[in-house]
């Protein structure tokens, strides 16, 4: 996944908060504003932007997709080497488990095949089981065994095809979120630049509402020891670290550089809940992620970073 740029540094969920809080306080100052020629229209406007950008699903949403995927292969991919262990067993009894029979199935390692080599074996040993048929089925093998791992194969194929499809719709869905994100900013960065200008030297407490990042004190601790760990064939990148006390969520951060190369700019990617979980990745990338703790708006110092290398999609 290519991370979609923002131009805020601000989760989603705060940018929401913070337009609706301006909604209110520009209202207030509805006389200044006008004067300035920002109407109560343009702000109604900024209001109903930032009400739909609310309601839109979030990476969350759309990483269930993937992650629904990931299981229902997971799944298949177990029927499969059941079945196709069950194929490989009346070969072994027919001709001995080290013959040239066996062997011509190249399924010595399929466990640790990554999904793609995989599923190659399974449609190899549909087609070379069709072949051993005659010699096999005064064993017992049967023509709808065969068929079976067939079918369950291409259910397999399916789903990988469906994790593609959810990581690609991921994507797009985040560059909608973020190119909406983006045009809210940019009305209320302007907004409190002029909010500023008129309250600059008149009142300090009202001059303070027009402040978008303001300096806090996080009481809570740097998120430790995170990990960053890719399976070949999975879905997601997994993250590990220590449970911060008082945290109720974490935003995780990523930065996507070449392999062998220091970490580069990093982007927010997620918001996440207290539990540890998966996170998308950038294919033929290395890796690298860091994370704030979060409780409300307060967050913490940046983890140190973690880093993994992901070679070429398995899915």
């Amino acid at each position: 996944m290519n991370s979609s740029k923002r131009n805020y540094s601000m989760t989603d969920a705060d940018l929401c908060m913070f337009t609706s809080n301006l909604v209110v306080t520009m209202t207030r100052d509805q006389t200044e504003f006008t004067a300035r020629g920002i109407t109560s229209t343009m702000v109604t406007a900024l209001e109903t932007l930032g009400n739909a950008f609310e309601v839109l699903p979030n990476d969350v949403y759309y990483l269930a997709d993937i992650m629904e995927a990931a299981e229902n292969k997971t799944a298949l991919r177990d029927s499969c080497t059941i079945k196709l262990r069950s194929i490989l067993g009346y070969v072994k009894i027919k001709w001995g488990s080290g013959s040239p029979q066996v062997r011509r199935f190249d399924a010595g390692d399929m466990t640790r095949q990554d999904d793609k080599k995989f599923l190659v074996t399974c449609r190899m040993a549909v087609r070379i089981a069709t072949d051993y048929l005659s010699d096999l089925t005064s064993i017992g093998l049967t023509d709808a065994m065969i068929d079976d791992l067939e079918a369950t194969a291409q259910q397999l194929e399916d789903t990988m095809n469906d994790i593609a499809t959810a990581q690609a719709n991921r994507d797009i869905k985040a560059q909608e979120r973020a190119d909406k994100g983006n045009e809210i900013y940019s009305y209320v960065s302007r907004y409190c630049e002029i909010g500023k200008i008129i309250w600059e030297d008149v009142s300090e407490a009202k001059y303070n509402d027009y402040i978008i990042y303001g300096g806090s004190s996080s009481g809570l601790s740097k998120p430790q020891n995170l990990i960053a760990n890719w399976t070949s064939g999975d879905p997601l990148v997994n993250l590990t670290w220590d449970i911060v006390s008082g945290a109720d969520s974490y935003d995780i951060y990523h930065s996507p550089v070449n392999f062998g190369m220091p970490s580069g700019t990093y982007v927010f990617l997620i918001d996440m809940p207290s539990s540890p979980s998966g996170v998308p990745f950038t294919v033929n990338k290395r890796n690298y992620y860091k994370i704030k703790a979060k409780s409300g708006s307060t967050t913490s110092d940046f983890s140190d970073e973690a880093w993994t290398e992901v070679v070429d999609g398995t899915v």
